[in-house]
């Protein structure tokens, strides 16, 4: 619909400025043009990271929710699907087709906003294999509801265009990830040369909770979920060429604590400083990058979001005193390539 406007608002000015037909061709074709980037599917031996979204729940943030999309050995791998997801995938120009699996860290709704949009649209836009969940306990309960949510709109949908084979990819598959009692890790999936592993991390309460070490080619990238620092998830961190984490700079949380109690926001206040509990404090986890002699430190999941140049610079403040590699504060639509 965005793009319809877009090319209709277009079309408009083209006719008034004298209804040339080659300008009004120009136009539409340059807004229709395939701009989708097929690399992404294909295998050349590397690892790329699109941070689909860096963000947080947090009101008014100018990021998307949690996103991370890596590409390796011609497939595509999506972990979490916050609000959005679908619209910042596409944005990154990713092939929606062969968008066909999530791996869900933990069922806080900031990571799953958009899983029913994904799975929607994937399919409206041509994907021919089942979309498969991967998530901790709970995860047939969500797929189970999604389908319920849906189930009019893929029926109408199939009414008008797509075909009845095609219908009950509308839906997803889920696959729980289930680690037992006093079991660190699983493999979860092993396919073309790809591996994708299993890690608890502490984000208690919420329990299990879940990062996902991704190994192809002798490269290694972890990707967090949620988490206090915790030496529990050390050995997904060891000697990996990129790790994708949350962070949290405490200092500025009780900065902006301290502003709400002097401008009467008291219950706001208490709300900010808890979140400290159970996320990654930038000092501790750049210490635990440089006992695990992690290569590339990138952070996302930002609390607070920085939005200039000083809040950017404030967030990063001290890390590299304990952290000799390269530190990356996460942005929308960054992409790093391994």
């Amino acid at each position: 619909m965005r793009h319809l406007t877009r090319m209709a608002a277009l079309t408009l000015l083209a006719l008034t400025l004298g209804g040339c037909e080659r300008l009004q061709n120009a136009i539409m074709d340059a807004e229709v043009k395939d701009k989708t980037d097929y690399s992404l599917t294909q295998d050349d031996g590397s690892i790329r990271v699109i941070l689909c979204g860096t963000g947080t729940p947090q009101i008014n943030a100018p990021r998307g929710q949690a996103c991370t999309l890596v590409s390796a050995g011609g497939r595509l791998f999506l972990f979490d699907a916050g609000e959005n997801a679908m619209r910042n995938v596409e944005n990154n120009h990713v092939p929606l087709a062969a968008l066909t699996r999530v791996f869900i860290t933990h069922w806080h709704s900031d990571h799953f906003n958009g899983l029913g949009g994904l799975i929607n649209h994937t399919w409206i836009n041509g994907r021919k294999t089942p979309f498969e969940v991967y998530g901790p306990s709970g995860v047939e309960r969500v797929v189970q509801g999604l389908q319920l949510a849906y189930q009019e709109d893929v029926q109408f949908r199939h009414l008008h265009a797509l075909p009845p084979v095609a219908s009950a990819l509308g839906f997803a598959q889920a696959h729980p990830v289930n680690l037992a009692a006093g079991q660190e890790s699983q493999r979860i999936y092993d396919q073309g040369g790809v591996t994708v592993d299993a890690y608890r991390v502490d984000h208690h309460p919420v329990d299990p909770a879940y990062g996902y070490l991704l190994s192809y080619n002798g490269k290694k990238v972890f990707i967090s979920g949620d988490t206090r620092v915790s030496e529990r998830y050390l050995a997904a961190m060891q000697d990996a060429d990129l790790v994708v984490h949350e962070a949290i700079n405490s200092q500025m949380i009780h900065l902006g604590s301290a502003a709400l109690q002097r401008t009467g926001q008291q219950a706001k206040a208490t709300q900010a400083v808890r979140v400290l509990e159970y996320h990654a404090d930038t000092l501790a986890l750049a210490k635990l990058a440089e006992q695990a002699k992690v290569r590339h430190l990138v952070l996302t999941h930002l609390i607070p979001s920085p939005t200039n140049f000083i809040s950017r610079r404030m967030f990063l403040s001290g890390m590299s005193e304990r952290y000799s590699g390269e530190i990356t504060l996460g942005e929308d639509a960054m992409e790093i390539r391994l």
